[in-house]
């Protein structure tokens, strides 16, 4: 595992090296604190006022500060306090220069952030220690910083990897049907967009909007079971086949939790189980009723009925938008409002114009 180490050199003789940037309202002292820190190697530049040492801290040049706390204008107190509070100078050590060697001044500067306090007259041996110890502190928080920004490259990487692994999965398992029924393809992409707009609809975090897209998909795994005759029969169904029909929920559902290991598989099997559960109990295979149906079961049962009623299929004809709307708000001899969530009904009463852009333009699983 490589890591990206900060700019800072070390010396032969172990000794850190760093860029200083001394800020003090005397010009001599500025020369004297430059001098001193480049005998031992460092990098200086010297500013006279607080708004100087911000633009060049704001280019991201120093690796520490020797701030005098007594200036003309913008104080060290307060330039300090700015460097502070910007996220792009935090992180920078401050040493703070003062003839005030009073408590006070000491505790308000901690306060404000400031990592370390010389006091004037400057003792040299003194100044090269404080620097040298802030920057090894500073080096080994880069150091740090830098690993935790490598390890969380690699775990989206690897989140995404994972992720990508899932959706082959997923996208694999979904066709199976297509198998018997090559209508199914448009009508499983659709389901996975229409179930996704249902769920911005009602205000669900894009997290689960995106989960629901992926495991809606699976809806229909289970008709692996129904035989393409009956799948694909012009007239009603007996008795006998409806029973086989109403096998695939229970079916999709053990293929799918059989793959634990993917939160996409799981609400894929949860759907599976419950998208033709009905709000009102009369739905199957389980007769749930109201909240005891999961969420992604009854948002993408009513998308199932929408895009039913709006597909053709061997036994009837395709229905437009206007009469679909009119069947689900109002009901007819098979479809009544009482089978949907209402808060869902509503949610597709107000926008489902959005819903009929989706079935003419979607087709795919991308």
């Amino acid at each position: 595992m490589t890591i990206e180490h900060d700019h800072m050199p070390v010396l032969a003789d172990n000794k850190i090296r760093g860029r200083i940037l001394v800020v003090d309202d005397a010009k001599s002292i500025c020369s004297f604190i430059s001098a001193l820190l480049q005998k031992s190697g460092h990098e200086t530049r010297a500013v006279t006022s607080g708004l100087e040492a911000l633009a060049v801290a704001a280019e991201g040049w120093p690796d520490l500060v020797v701030l005098d706390l007594v200036m003309a204008g913008m104080d060290g107190f307060e330039t300090a306090r700015r460097l502070k509070t910007s996220p792009q100078t935090a992180h920078i050590p401050i040493v703070m220069v003062t003839v005030l060697g009073d408590r006070e001044s000491r505790l308000r500067g901690l306060e404000i952030g400031a990592e370390d306090f010389l006091t004037k007259p400057i003792d040299p041996a003194e100044l090269v220690i404080r620097v040298r110890n802030l920057l090894r502190l500073k080096e080994y928080g880069d150091f740090l910083s830098n690993m935790n920004q490598l390890l969380d490259r690699q775990v989206r990487q690897k989140t995404a990897e994972l992720r990508g692994s899932h959706v082959e999965t997923i996208f694999a398992l979904a066709r199976v049907v297509e198998f018997k029924d090559h209508d199914t393809a448009g009508h499983i992409a659709r389901i996975a967009h229409l179930s996704r707009a249902m769920a911005e609809i009602l205000g669900m975090a894009p997290g689960y909007a995106e989960s629901l897209f992926y495991a809606s998909a699976m809806h229909d795994i289970g008709k692996i079971v129904v035989p393409a005759n009956i799948l694909l029969k012009p007239g009603p169904l007996t008795p006998d086949e409806m029973a086989i029909v109403k096998r695939h929920p229970q079916v999709g559902s053990e293929v799918l939790c059989s793959q634990t290991s993917s939160p996409f598989l799981a609400m894929g099997a949860e759907i599976a189980a419950s998208h033709h559960e009905c709000w009102d109990g009369s739905g199957y295979p389980d007769a749930l009723a109201g909240e005891k149906i999961p969420l992604s079961g009854r948002i993408v049962m009513l998308c199932d009925r929408y895009d039913a009623l709006r597909s053709q299929r061997p036994y009837k004809a395709a229905l437009t938008h206007d009469e679909t709307l009119r069947i689900l708000l109002q009901g007819d001899g098979r479809s009544q409002p009482g089978h949907f969530d209402p808060e869902i009904l509503a949610g597709f009463r107000r926008f489902n114009g959005r819903l009929e852009e989706i079935f003419a333009t979607n087709s795919t699983l991308h």
